[in-house]
């Protein structure tokens, strides 16, 4: 994997946000070493299995098997009960007890000032937590209200923005939760606006689904249009190219790619840019 110069200074300089989706967390195993985090698609059809057998359980399969998510989750949610979705989620991303991923391992290497996630799941948090963190690390849900104290301080700030295990009735799941959430707290995602509009942006584990981080890329291109591209990893081979390229052009976003049918030289590329940013600090640790 080839990372461009300019983009190892901005994190160098701590002026990039990484962004970590549900690939991140992929390659964590449970500490028994026989389970991992269940994907979008498992998740749902964990959650759907709570649901009464009927024609809404059918239909839902099929939005399950056609990839439409979100609507899948709107139906599901509306035929569970609060319990048994609090119950399914803790039991898979709370009871496993998931230890950090090589991908966690190395984006807290490159030491990001923001860390913005959609993962359920406080692996990531837990990890930072367990460090020796000169300038500390606080978790803001998209509910909590400190996030602009956070950003204006040394702490490191890792930004949940569909909530978290920890409150799990508060967690943004279905389409009707997004605009829900952005309708209640519009304060924070002014703020993510603001983040977005004045950093570089980089995603990994993540495939560009999400309609939230959609529509702030649409928005920040249009707002503030940039001479620095965001960046994100993906498979070779994962995307069409008309896709990647209408990506390029609508949110100013370039692809790392690579290759083979594992992780392996994700995992390797990550581990050699975590290299290159601390190599940049060391040489000029006055700019930083």
């Amino acid at each position: 994997m080839e990372w461009d110069k300019s983009f190892i200074d901005e994190l160098a300089a701590r002026r990039c946000v990484v962004f970590l989706g549900s690939g991140a967390s992929a390659g964590c195993q449970s500490a028994d070493g026989v389970k991992y985090p269940p994907d979008w698609e498992s998740l749902l059809r964990l959650l759907q299995g709570a649901m009464p057998d009927g024609e809404d359980k059918t239909y839902a399969d099929g939005k399950i098997r056609g990839k439409e998510y979100l609507d899948a989750a709107e139906i599901i949610c509306s035929r569970i009960s609060p319990a048994d979705f609090t119950s399914i989620m803790r039991a898979e991303f709370v009871t496993p007890r998931y230890q950090p991923s090589t991908i966690h391992k190395s984006v807290l290497r490159m030491d990001p000032k923001i860390v913005i996630t959609t993962n359920y799941d406080d692996i990531y948090e837990k990890y930072c937590a367990e460090g020796d963190a000169v300038a500390g690390y606080n978790a803001c849900r998209y509910h909590d209200t400190h996030l602009i104290n956070d950003l204006r301080s040394p702490v490191r700030s890792i930004i949940k923005a569909h909530g978290c295990v920890t409150d799990l009735s508060k967690s943004v799941l279905t389409k009707h939760q997004y605009f829900k959430a952005r309708q209640d707290y519009p304060n924070f995602y002014k703020l993510l606006d603001a983040v977005f509009i004045t950093h570089t942006l980089f995603f990994i584990g993540y495939s560009l689904s999400d309609p939230d981080i959609q529509l702030l890329l649409e928005n920040t291109h249009i707002t503030a249009p940039s001479a620095h591209q965001h960046y994100a990893v993906i498979r070779r081979g994962s995307m069409h190219e008309a896709l990647k390229a209408a990506a390029t052009k609508s949110y100013n976003l370039r692809f790392v790619e690579y290759d083979g049918n594992g992780h392996e030289e994700l995992l390797r590329g990550l581990e050699d840019l975590s290299n290159l940013v601390l190599e940049k600090r060391a040489a000029n640790p006055t700019a930083m």
